[in-house]
């Protein structure tokens, strides 16, 4: 074999040993770096479940009181006036204010006997909390967040709350459920408390849709623009619920990603079915 082959044939080894040397560190580099976000990734959750917790302690005896009352209504839907719940306004909404230091929290949400229930934050615009926790500190889960063009008194004919479809079951994971009937039948009222008033919200439909309906629409020109929304949602319903609504109503939507497709998203919607004001 001549000088010149041996050359060729080193030159090309050492190309082939540096190659897997780049290829090997190129893999260990993705592996750290992959190993590295799954930790951030878990810490996040474990740290959006413990929020969670501590938020939902705060509110579970007037949780408890609330669902009593729902039952009580159902029982005797004749009442000529609702009963103005004064132990449902203690100043909740400031304890978790003061403890997260964040003025955004607007009101407390949930849906009971499922694990969606927590603080809902308002920004002045619909990305800060898609990932930023309720202290205000980057986390990939997120927050439960209002829409920025709602009036946080609820009193807009449609109402958005947004939130991350978790894997560990935090936020607005629960809500994949309602595509099937007997899921709705347990758990059929959202629950939102504020400073003044609580609202119970009736489920009356639950669909999965791309992004190219717009059903998170907040400005209507009139009533009957309004209603054609109603009527599309109410088309679109997968449950059997044996509750309608109209132009007329005032309606919460609940909405999170399907986890399928970057465009589809699963959503809950309810009409207002009882306001009790302190």
């Amino acid at each position: 074999m001549s000088s010149a082959t041996k050359d060729k044939k080193r030159k090309r080894s050492n190309i082939i040993l540096v190659l897997l040397i780049i290829s090997t560190l190129g893999f260990g580099a993705a592996f750290f770096f992959n190993l590295g976000d799954a930790i951030s990734y878990w810490q996040d959750g474990r740290e959006a479940q413990a929020q969670t917790e501590v938020v939902q302690d705060i509110f579970a005896e007037q949780v408890e009181e609330v669902v009593s009352l729902i039952a009580h209504i159902t029982e005797a839907p004749a009442m000529e006036e609702e009963p103005s719940l004064d132990f449902l306004f203690g100043g909740l909404l400031d304890e978790v204010r003061e403890m997260t230091e964040n003025p955004d929290i607007v009101a407390y949400i949930t849906i009971p006997g499922t694990q969606v229930g927590n603080a809902v934050v308002q920004a002045t615009n619909n990305d800060f909390y898609l990932y930023h926790d309720i202290f205000r500190r980057p986390n990939v889960n997120g927050s439960l967040f209002m829409d920025f063009r709602n009036t946080p008194d609820f009193t807009n004919p449609n109402t958005i709350i947004y939130g991350h479809n978790m894997n560990n079951g935090t936020k607005f994971h629960n809500l994949r459920f309602y595509m099937g009937q007997e899921f709705f039948e347990a758990h059929p009222n959202i629950l939102i408390i504020t400073d003044y008033a609580v609202f119970v919200y009736e489920i009356f439909s639950a669909f999965s849709t791309r992004t190219d309906f717009n059903y998170i629409e907040v400005d209507f020109y009139n009533r009957e623009e309004f209603g054609g929304l109603v009527d599309e949602i109410i088309r679109r319903n997968v449950l059997n619920t044996g509750i309608t609504a109209d132009m007329y109503d005032r309606i919460l939507v609940l909405s999170t990603c399907t986890n399928t497709r970057i465009d589809m998203r699963y959503v809950i919607v309810g009409r207002l079915a009882h306001q009790i004001a302190r």
